[in-house]
């Protein structure tokens, strides 16, 4: 096939011009038809490809652009003016498929790609001499959902042929191919309906015969917001649900509120007080019922703009108008209602599709999500997430395996009904959840929580069963979540999050030295022959109490239950002394956590603590400490 040569004459493209309506004008001008221009200028391949592929709509790659443009006359950014992904930064729906499969996947389902709304007026302006011979310009900006009026004209666009009905340039016929209708005729003028019903339409959609709808002021004003986002020189930040975020994340949000209010019908229906979308819902994809259809179908349905202008309007403004909550909690409480399990189809059709697409939403958006999806509150979602909902700055490493005492006194002493170690066990797991997904199971496992003893290990694991069963009876269910969340924001706003990991690496075979004992045991005051007054134990500072005390020590450092702490000493006896030492360390403590403690015990806990403080240090610069280093030497 012999190279393409530039076309003799052409046209200057007119501003926001689309690249379907270009070759219309165009051809109309060549006398010529748009499909002979397509081949002619590059676009299609093969004389029975009758449409430009719908790729093109969106991004052409750089080497088709530039032949395009040599052929057209035209400069490369003229040509990038007319496609879809110049809006690509602010509104990722219109960005390119890295596959290359534009328009075949959900992320495109925001375009309209076969079809597009029009202005009548604007199709019919007259402003220069060439809109006066070829007409006016058939926007890009029209096949954005976001852009559902012509604020120079005051009305809604139009969407369909007011004689024919059938909708303007769409490209899928009676015989399912994705083309334009009568793509092949050279003698149609631009704004002509080309739809083929019983032979060509023909209606010429620039006139202004049909019934104006008038845009309302608070239509106007959301409109003029909604474009002002779109400008490339618009805000570079909106305020969503609390939070800053950038304009993609703010039309990402959007998106998926509309889709939440399409899926939960009949639930949404007091946030939609417009009687266009309620009209629009209960002729779409509900039955007589007002319950959404079962078809596999639904979940692509519900997430696909409406063409219709005005209903769509009204969906994209209840949508901001959640959007606009002051805290992602108000946000929350409207996305529990609205996922009810009364509901089936508001849990299968949004939930499942929001984990299944993980859209990148703002801040705002994610918190409210996962207070709602990762939940303890109530027992029949979907809670062991393989991915967490939202990232978080702080990982798994940054989680004691036993809650601090501080954070615990701070965010859970107060709830009562349920033992301190099952809340501080399953606080610890909740917040490795948040950090990195996952089971409860492999939350444990990724901190080290399970052992060789099986029996301990069920004990881990049923704490947070209770738990769960704890907070669901609880007068405020979500009680328990709100403290877990409000921790994890007092970690994230924290620059010195502290690796309990690596302390558990670093001491992983380690015990109090000869040298050191020696010091803590001349500091531990104990009356010879026998009990101090007042309570003690007797005079018995040998390995068995060396070892509670490195067990002890371990369970400071790591902020860890004693029986995950190495015993070095201990393993060293025979299997009857290790039991009776075990034992003298559960014992030890029980006492330590019911504040039961003996004198000598407190003298044994103080030496520790400054043991702790000077270990502390070492450990999170990376070193190993000897076991014969201590404050004292």
């Amino acid at each position: 096939m012999p190279p393409l040569r530039p076309l003799a004459r052409s046209l200057p493209p007119l501003q926001d011009e689309s690249l379907p309506g270009f070759l219309l004008r165009l051809a109309f001008r060549l006398d010529t038809s748009p499909v002979e221009l397509a081949l002619r200028t590059g676009l299609a391949d093969r004389p029975d490809q009758a449409a430009v592929p719908v790729p093109y709509l969106i991004g052409l790659p750089a080497e088709r652009r530039q032949h395009f443009a040599a052929l057209i006359r035209a400069t490369e950014a003229e040509v990038a003016a007319m496609l879809l992904d110049k809006h690509g930064s602010r509104f990722p729906p219109a960005q390119p498929s890295a596959t290359g499969r534009n328009g075949a996947n959900q992320q495109h389902r925001w375009l309209f790609l076969h079809s597009t709304r029009y202005c009548p007026q604007c199709l019919a302006r007259q402003d220069t001499p060439v809109e006066r011979a070829f007409g006016g310009a058939w926007k890009t900006s029209w096949r954005l959902p976001p852009v559902f009026a012509c604020l120079e004209h005051g009305r809604f666009l139009e969407h369909a042929c007011p004689v024919c009905k059938s909708l303007a340039l769409h490209t899928a016929t009676r015989h399912g191919g994705k083309r334009l209708p009568l793509w092949r005729e050279n003698n149609l003028h631009p704004s002509q309906c080309r739809a083929f019903i019983n032979g060509p339409c023909g209606h010429r959609l620039d006139e202004n015969d049909a019934p104006v709808h008038k845009l309302p002021p608070k239509y106007r004003k959301f409109q003029k917001y909604l474009l002002e986002i779109l400008d490339p020189h618009g805000p570079q930040t909106i305020r969503v649900i609390g939070h800053e975020t950038t304009p993609a994340h703010y039309f990402n949000d959007l998106r998926s509120v509309c889709h939440l209010l399409r899926t939960s019908w009949p639930n949404s229906r007091h946030l939609l007080n417009e009687p266009e979308v309620v009209a629009s819902l209960e002729a779409g994809v509900v039955d007589s019922a007002g319950n959404i259809s079962t078809s596999r179908f639904v979940r692509t349905v519900s997430d696909t703009p409406q063409l219709a202008a005005r209903p769509h309007a009204a969906l994209l403004m209840a949508a901001d108008r959640l959007l606009r909550s002051a805290h992602p909690d108000a946000f929350a409480s409207h996305l529990r209602t609205l996922t009810t399990a009364d509901c089936r189809p508001s849990k299968v059709g949004w939930i499942r599709g929001f984990l299944a697409t993980r859209p990148e939403c703002s801040e705002g958006f994610l918190q409210a999500v996962s207070s709602v999806v990762q939940t303890y509150a109530r027992g029949n979602l979907a809670r062991n997430l393989k991915e967490p909902v939202r990232a978080t700055l702080f990982r798994p490493e940054h989680i004691p395996q036993f809650l601090e005492e501080d954070w615990y006194q701070r965010y859970f002493a107060h709830m009562e009904g349920i033992a301190a170690v099952h809340l501080r066990r399953t606080v610890a797991l909740r917040l490795s959840q948040t950090a990195s997904g996952g089971a409860i199971q492999k939350a444990a496992d990724r901190m080290g929580l399970y052992l060789g003893d099986a029996a301990y290990s069920v004990r881990i694991a049923e704490s947070p069963k209770r738990v769960h069963r704890w907070a669901r009876d609880r007068p405020n269910p979500l009680e328990f979540e709100e403290a877990v969340r409000n921790l994890s924001a007092e970690l994230e706003g924290r620059n010195n999050l502290v690796d309990y990991e690596r302390r558990r690496k670093a001491l992983a075979e380690w015990r109090i030295g000869p040298q050191p004992w020696r010091v803590i045991k001349s500091r531990i005051s104990v009356p010879g022959g026998g009990f101090a007054p007042g309570g003690g134990f007797a005079k018995d500072l040998t390995d068995r109490k060396r070892n509670i005390a490195s067990v002890i020590l371990w369970a400071l450092v790591t902020q860890s239950e004693h029986v995950f702490a190495p015993t070095p000493i201990c393993d060293q006896q025979d299997s009857q002394t290790q039991k009776k030492w075990r034992m003298s360390v559960d014992s030890f403590w029980a006492r330590m956590h019911h504040r039961t403690t003996r004198p000598t015990d407190n003298m044994l806990i103080t030496a520790l603590n400054e043991y702790a403080a000077y270990l502390v240090p070492i450990i999170d610069r990376g070193e190993i400490p000897s076991i014969d280093a201590s404050p004292w030497t």
